[in-house]
């Protein structure tokens, strides 16, 4: 794919769903930067909604990567503007950053989501999301990361991996609460089973 591809992609985008919308603009974006040896990584609230399969909603792409100043370049390139630390795309209603360049958790996890036939992006694994949202439920009192954390874990609960979860909280406060939704869940799904 090269720019002018990638134009066209994002020019049929005006009639998507806003998630949709975020998807495919990622997708373009990933290539467009693969070919340059970046790979740019989905974090925050989309890779939540991704895993929620929308039930979070946001309003904007966070990308992980390395190159920022490539990144910039593809992103004007496809016709973004910069508004603070923000690149946004007024007719497609897109808005990008890219906090930091340190992916904080594991490459090795981060998982492949195929959109589309060809169209692809990398999202940061389940796992640290819901440790990303420990965290913040801890040290910050955030109830909304509580709710999240809680949600990501239970909607993902056989599939995640709960040593990883386990061996990487850093504080005795974050592993207890994570324990504690942990035998919520668990809870939970016993009583379900006995209705």
């Amino acid at each position: 794919m090269d720019i002018s591809e990638g134009l066209a992609e994002l020019n049929k985008l005006k009639d998507k769903s806003k998630y949709d919308a975020m998807l495919f603009t990622a997708s373009v974006i990933t290539k467009l930067l693969e070919a340059k040896n970046i790979r740019p990584v989905i974090v925050g609230g989309l890779s939540v909604e991704i895993y929620t399969q929308s039930e979070y909603t946001t309003r904007d792409i966070d990308f992980v990567s390395e190159g920022y100043h490539i990144i910039e370049d593809v992103l004007f390139s496809l016709k973004f503007k910069k508004e603070g630390r923000h690149f946004y795309r007024e007719d497609i209603e897109i808005a990008i950053e890219v906090p930091d360049n340190e992916l904080a958790g594991s490459k090795e996890k981060v998982v492949k989501v195929e959109i589309d036939e060809d169209k692809y992006v990398y999202v940061i694994s389940v796992e640290d999301i819901i440790l990303d949202r420990l965290r913040a439920a801890v040290h910050w009192k955030s109830e909304e990361d509580a709710v999240w954390g809680y949600k990501l874990l239970a909607k993902n609960f056989d599939d995640v991996d709960h040593d990883y979860l386990l061996e990487n909280t850093e504080l005795v406060t974050e592993r207890q609460e994570l324990e504690n939704w942990i035998n919520s869940i668990l809870k939970g799904s016993d009583k379900n089973k006995k209705e």
